[in-house]
């Protein structure tokens, strides 16, 4: 090919005629191992259930359902993160006993992650929410898809999952109204105890401080001041009566100097009298009572006073009827007296414990009024937590019962009819463009780099002078005949191959893959595909 002159349509014949037999096997041997490795992959069945999510049966205004209302997108793949576990995934694989070869070569985790390859949710989209693609999609319903070799446990699988799906819905839903259930209880609990503790601190400061409750403080007031003037009048009555005492005793005196002979200066009486005068003198001087001629005058007077008394006792000096009535009145006086005395002692005793009770009254209430707004706002938040209680125990029966949102199948798992991939013409059609795009790259590259000439043009380029003539290719009889079988013996090992890799294709996929026949007569069913099969309704063949 001579790239000086540019690429003309004589170069591609010319081409095609020295490198076409090359480009052919090249190509060819291509698109005959694309078929093969294509015949060879196991077909795949897919299989898939839909679910539909129906809102709560119960008006969300009368009952709200102590579910977080979330996207359905987060709670998916929430529910896919747990329902795609590895160990739920693995106990599917052992119960249904699928990937049996894989196990043998690969760890059982990587089995799993083989399986999710397998498995995807996606959402169902109306009409109109398909051209929605920049906003956020919201879909009421979804497909459960799973990929397999086998139709049956593919069908069996998808409905397991979406079976999976709607108890983990369930669960999930039962699960947080009974643990929002459970912690209202655990609080109300705690707050009864935390009431009683709360009542008993009460109970115990009341106890402790009788007398001193604030309710108490307005009746200890009023009794503080009756008792304040019944201290007055006690008072009053204490001097009326001191007051009568004295009166009364000069009285019996002076009854008593009247009726002593006069001019006896020898008698008690007389003598009483002076040192009565004595120790009025003497007080009158500014003499205290400590003073000893006052000490000896008071005791002369009591010693006389006693012999006055005993005389009278004993009736040796007769009294007049006036001195005997001062005495009389001296004596209810002393006793008015007396009685005044014991009041008021009496009354300034209550007076005393009246005001340390009305003094320690501040701090008891102080004391009471934090215990009563503890046990105020403890009380309040017992009444919330029990119309929370109320509230959690229907809305727990409403997803007991499942009339809250729910999942339900709206189709169910059926078997395939036919694999959905590989697709093999899509397959075979891209192999044989590439072994096309290969051999016609590599018969370019060959004349590229060959440097023979080929035509009169190209030795007159290369020489620079003009070529006279040019002697065609002369064959003879003998080399037609030669080339004749020679291309019949290409031809046929062409053929014979292509025969073979068609033949090898073909039962490479039956022996990957199988067929309704050779399964009934050269293989038996899995106990995971009998299940499968029987599940689905689905028959061997």
């Amino acid at each position: 090919m001579n790239l000086d002159q540019g690429t003309q349509l004589i170069d591609f014949f010319g081409l095609a005629s020295r490198r076409g037999k090359l480009i052919a096997t090249i190509a060819g041997g291509v698109i005959l191992v694309t078929f093969w490795v294509v015949m060879a992959l196991p077909n795949l069945y897919t299989s898939s259930a839909m679910v539909l999510v129906e809102p709560q049966s119960v008006d969300e205004e009368l009952i709200n359902s102590g579910v977080r209302k979330s996207d359905l997108n987060e709670r998916l793949g929430l529910m896919t993160a747990e329902i795609l576990s590895r160990q739920r995934l693995s106990t599917i694989i052992t119960n249904m006993d699928l990937y049996q070869d894989e196990r043998e070569d690969l760890e059982r985790s990587e089995v799993v992650d083989l399986m999710r390859s397998y498995i995807s949710v996606v959402p169902v989209l109306s009409e109109l929410e398909e051209g929605r693609k920049q906003q956020t999609l919201k879909f009421n319903t979804f497909r459960i898809v799973f990929q397999h070799r086998d139709r049956a446990i593919a069908a069996v699988v998808a409905q397991k999952v979406a079976n999976d799906f709607i108890d983990a819905n369930i669960e999930s839903r039962t699960d947080i109204t009974s643990k929002s259930l459970d912690f209202m209880r655990d609080e109300i609990e705690a707050l009864t105890t935390r009431l009683s503790e709360v009542e008993g601190r009460i109970a115990l400061v009341k106890a402790d401080n009788a007398g001193r409750l604030p309710e108490e403080f307005e009746s200890h007031q009023r009794i503080l001041q009756f008792s304040m003037g019944d201290l007055r009048d006690a008072q009053r009555i204490l001097a009326s009566a001191e007051s009568d005492i004295s009166y009364w005793k000069n009285q019996a005196l002076t009854a008593s100097s009247m009726s002593t002979p006069p001019g006896d200066t020898a008698s008690p009486g007389h003598r009483l009298r002076l040192l009565e005068i004595e120790q009025g003198g003497l007080l009158a001087r500014g003499f205290t009572n400590r003073h000893p001629d006052v000490v000896r005058v008071a005791a002369e007077i009591d010693l006389l006073r006693q012999q006055l008394s005993s005389a009278k006792e004993s009736g040796d000096a007769p009294k007049s009827i006036g001195e005997q009535n001062a005495l009389s009145e001296l004596r209810r006086a002393e006793m008015r007296a007396v009685a005044a005395r014991e009041d008021i002692e009496r009354l300034r005793v209550g007076i005393a414990d009246l005001e340390a009770r009305l003094a320690g009254t501040p701090a008891v209430a102080e004391q009471l009024d934090g215990l009563g707004r503890q046990y105020e706002h403890l009380y309040r938040s017992y009444q919330d937590f029990s119309n929370r209680l109320q509230q959690a125990s229907v809305q727990a029966d409403l997803e007991r019962r499942q009339l809250g949102e729910r999942f339900r199948i709206l189709e169910a798992a059926e078997a395939s009819p036919g694999p959905s991939s590989p697709n093999r013409i899509l397959l075979i059609f891209l192999g044989a463009v590439l072994g096309l795009a290969i051999g016609g790259g590599i018969g370019l590259i060959m004349e590229m780099s060959d440097s023979s000439m080929h035509t009169s043009n190209e030795l007159q380029q290369a020489l620079g002078i003009p070529v006279l003539a040019s002697v065609p290719r002369i064959m003879l009889e003998s080399d037609r005949v030669a080339r004749s079988r020679r291309i019949l013996k290409e031809s046929i090992a062409a053929v014979a191959l292509v025969v073979v890799v068609l033949v090898g294709g073909i039962v490479t996929y039956l022996v990957v893959n199988g067929t309704g026949i050779l399964d009934s007569q050269t293989a038996e069913s899995t106990p995971a595909e009998t299940e499968a099969r029987a599940a689905t309704g689905i028959g061997r063949g």
